[in-house]
């Protein structure tokens, strides 16, 4: 692999310099007041805003909501140092070795024709990681936005033996069978409305995935044209 070049390593370092600097004795009050676990609301904020920059096109806003993203992962890490919990190497040693581990056709032997194999290949690397670490699949995260939750539980209910979330032409079937029982109960008082509309969301969800699409990322376009 290439070196990575002095100019990025400053730069890193430049960051942690600042972080260092905001920590010190002499540093900044509300900054050396914070613990890991009031700061990842902040991380939570920033990620969104660099989203949503990325969503608008807006180059100039990515590159600075990026920063804050960047910023504040640096700044929980050294946290975590301060409490002798780990530190930016352990951090780094362990990402890049998820990376290389989870991508073979890459950095090993293994052939892939497709973007599916490689997805196909990430989980099934990812599963048995997780058992030869004596560790159960983690839930989805139940703060993500609910389109992208969706998406995420039905992409791995789809990889499990006898579900059947697979078939594009069913699942049209089966969106547009349900969508007439909705509408065929709208004016009524029924006490399953809201858990059959539940599960249409969730079908809808599941047609974009088939098709290639994030339901999230779908409609976040769609309301752009509508503002």
């Amino acid at each position: 692999m290439e070196p990575i070049s002095t100019d990025r390593c400053y730069a890193i370092g430049e960051i942690l310099r600042i972080i260092e600097r905001l920590l010190g004795e002499n540093g900044c009050p509300w900054d050396r007041k914070q613990t890991p676990e009031t700061v990842q609301t902040y991380l939570i904020e920033e990620s969104h805003e660099a989203a949503a920059a990325v969503r608008a096109g807006k180059v100039e806003e990515v590159a600075e909501e990026l920063g804050d993203v960047l910023f504040m992962a640096l700044f929980l890490v050294r946290l975590y140092e301060g409490r002798g919990d780990f530190d930016l190497e352990e951090v780094c040693r362990l990402i890049s070795e998820k990376m290389i581990r989870r991508h073979p056709h890459v950095f090993g032997e293994t052939q892939v024709t497709t973007t599916q194999e490689v997805k196909e290949n990430w989980e099934k690397i990812k599963a048995s990681e997780k058992q030869a670490n004596g560790k159960t699949a983690e839930p989805v995260p139940d703060s993500l936005p609910a389109l992208l939750r969706a998406h995420r539980m039905l992409s791995r209910l789809s990889q499990k033996e006898g579900e059947d979330w697979n078939g594009l032409s069913e699942q049209a079937r089966e969106f547009a069978a349900e969508s007439a029982t909705l509408a065929a109960g709208i004016e009524s008082d029924n006490d399953r409305f809201e858990e059959n509309l539940g599960r249409l969301f969730a079908r809808l969800v599941n047609i974009a995935r088939l098709k290639g699409y994030r339901a999230e990322d779908v409609l976040h376009g769609y309301l752009r044209k509508l503002e």
